[in-house]
């Protein structure tokens, strides 16, 4: 199998075609497109819109998109809606879940303003509307404030988990991450923290010490299998880099990591062409599916989805053949009567942070995400 590769002036992923074959099922006409409008409260009581495709596929893998940030940007860009739906139509049948991050499109409403407000980082979000959110309210205070919004891809990825369990239309054991500019990053960054987070089950004698219970013998972290990165920015506003993000899961344990930029986008290219460098041993065969995919154009982020570019089409191939690489089972996720902690080392004594404690919540608990940046 070739590697992940990039040709000035073209598209070649030549190990896509080797692996997927043809696109098939995204042609078709006969396939319906079946989608779900949601409503998702995250852990300090925003609601997020979104849309759910299913899968009618059997144990089908699920793919999170993540549109960029900023004002204007949402989830509701036709080539973003067309992708989602060629994806679902695919012959490996991909769910899909897109929605508006938290000031975004139609994620404006504050659920739960006594929560939210008591959030002391929410104080950086700039509103005389208490029950409204808009991205423009904290894009000031952006280096502070993003890394706030990967509680709503972890809000996200419960209700996806327990979809897992209760439709089984989508398997969660098989995630990917797709995600366009500052959108990607955050993606990035929560992959990140899904690398330290465990179940954890509590000694009932001792529930209180975590040395004395017993942690899930894998992070949360290896069930996303890859991702796809469309111009993905290299810091958040300057916080840390992308590629420290990405270490531990694609240097250290080989997840999937496509990054598409244009090749006249002088910065973008130079970042992914280092990022492919740098995050994978071109002699290890679990790295076969890092690389960086390049564009004959001056667009970047989800613009590169325009139909002409055909980076669609790239995109279903390489996730096909990562996907028939990555065959994860199917497993239980009990989100609801599970414990989760987020375990900074893998040494007894920890250091540990909580991740969930409240079986009542249908998401982990809040957190600022600095820690999972790394310095």
């Amino acid at each position: 199998m070739s590697r992940l590769s990039f040709v000035a002036g073209s598209v070649i992923v030549a190990m896509l075609f080797a692996v997927a074959g043809p696109l098939g099922a995204q042609d078709k006409k006969d396939k319906k497109v079946v989608v779900e409008p949601v409503n998702i409260i995250t852990a300090d009581g925003v609601k997020l819109k979104g849309h759910f495709y299913p899968s009618a596929v059997k144990n089908a893998p699920t793919v999170i998109m993540l549109h960029g940030i900023g004002e204007k940007k949402n989830s509701k860009s036709e080539d973003w809606k067309k992708l989602a739906e060629q994806l679902q139509a695919a012959e490996a049948g991909y769910a899909v879940m897109m929605f508006d991050f938290r000031g975004h499109g139609d994620s404006t409403t504050i659920d739960d303003p006594k929560t939210f407000w008591s959030k002391q980082i929410n104080a950086n979000v700039k509103t005389k509307a208490k029950e409204d959110i808009d991205v423009k309210d904290y894009i000031k205070q952006s280096k502070v404030y993003l890394p706030v919004l990967v509680n709503d891809i972890a809000a996200v990825r419960a209700w996806l988990d327990r979809r897992n369990d209760d439709t089984k239309d989508c398997n969660t054991s098989r995630l990917i991450v797709l995600g366009a500019d500052t959108g990607a990053t955050l993606g990035a960054l929560w992959i990140n923290s899904e690398w330290y987070r465990y179940k954890y089950t509590p000694n009932p004698m001792a529930p209180a010490l975590f040395s004395r219970g017993t942690f899930a013998s894998k992070p949360e972290g290896a069930d996303i299998i890859g991702a796809v990165f469309l111009t993905i920015a290299p810091s958040l506003e300057g916080r840390g880099k992308t590629e420290s993000m990405l270490r531990m899961a694609c240097k250290e344990n080989g997840m999937g990591a496509a990054f598409f930029y244009g090749s006249q986008d002088a910065k973008a290219a130079n970042l992914a062409k280092s990022l492919d460098k740098n995050l994978k041993d071109k002699n290890s065969k679990k790295h076969v599916f890092i690389g960086a995919v390049e564009f004959n154009t001056e667009l970047s982020g989800m613009k590169l989805l325009q139909p002409d570019l055909k980076a669609g089409v790239s995109v279903l191939q390489y996730l096909n053949g990562l996907v028939e690489d990555r065959t994860n089972e199917r497993v239980t996720r009990d989100f609801m009567d599970s414990g989760f902690v987020w375990r900074m080392s893998p040494a007894p004594q920890g250091p540990f942070h909580k991740a969930r404690n409240d079986k009542s919540s249908k998401t982990l608990n809040f957190d600022d995400y600095y820690k999972f940046i790394p310095q």
